[in-house]
């Protein structure tokens, strides 16, 4: 899960400076997602307690929000 997360600060570094960003976001929205499962794994076979879980998945909700905001921000550009 760490690796995964590691993964995804590099992908959304990368995707800063990429010249046709969308694919890139869309592909580290999927990774996003199985973050989520995976959270939710180590919830359900007892390896975080509630509040950690609770805080582990508001964080990522949080980046989730700002990944759909930038997606949503990346199709209107493409529209034009």
């Amino acid at each position: 899960m760490i690796a995964g997360l590691y993964d995804l600060l590099e992908g959304l570094i990368l995707a800063r400076y990429a010249q046709e960003k969308l694919a890139q976001l869309e592909q580290l929205n999927a990774k996003l997602d199985i973050l989520r499962h995976q959270t939710r794994l180590l919830f359900d076979f007892q390896q975080f307690d509630e509040r950690r879980y609770k805080y582990a998945g508001q964080l990522i909700n949080e980046i989730g929000n700002e990944l759909g905001g930038w997606m949503r921000q990346q199709r209107q550009k493409g529209n034009r």
